[in-house]
């Protein structure tokens, strides 16, 4: 397999374990929602050597649609706030900051690090991977259903824009 295939399947491989690994701070007794796997610190800690980067490039895509999914939680109360080590808990308003603020920088690594890693043709392939998957994860998920309508609203407004007369 060529080189480049490789490091595509790696990403998309890494997207989908992206998905759930903030979830990873139940296993490792860090306490739900803890700030450091609920953020884009995974991410770019796997950026520390270059063969990783796709690694890294499919993670942060994954790890950032759920963050954005976690940023909808019923209430952000207890179980649902960020936790710091040697902080604590987060309150609501830094909570919601924290996750919307870490999704979307994670989203940006991501798609940055897929122009730069992948040839055009492979990053389109990528870009239809992670909509088509995060749209399934975001369907199944708590906090999904207002983050895509907030991406389905985003890109109505988007198209429209370039669409309107000059």
């Amino acid at each position: 397999m060529p080189p480049a295939a490789v490091a595509v399947l790696v990403t998309l491989i890494a997207f989908v374990a992206g998905l759930t690994a903030p979830d990873l701070d139940l296993r490792l007794w860090l306490g739900h929602r803890s700030g450091l796997t609920h953020s884009v610190l995974p991410a770019l800690l796997l950026l520390v050597r270059r063969t990783w980067r796709p690694v890294a490039c499919g993670t942060a895509a994954g790890t950032g649609l759920h963050l954005a999914a976690d940023s909808f939680p019923n209430r952000m109360i207890g179980y649902a706030t960020v936790k710091l080590p040697g902080v604590g808990a987060l309150s609501a308003g830094e909570s919601y900051a924290w996750l919307a603020i870490n999704a979307l920088a994670a989203l940006i690594l991501a798609g940055w690090l897929a122009r730069r890693l992948h040839a055009p043709a492979a990053a389109t392939l990528l870009a239809a991977a992670f909509l088509i998957g995060g749209v399934g994860y975001l369907w199944r998920t708590d906090g999904g259903w207002p983050v895509l309508a907030i991406v389905v609203a985003g890109g109505g407004a988007a198209y429209w824009w370039r669409r309107r007369p000059a």
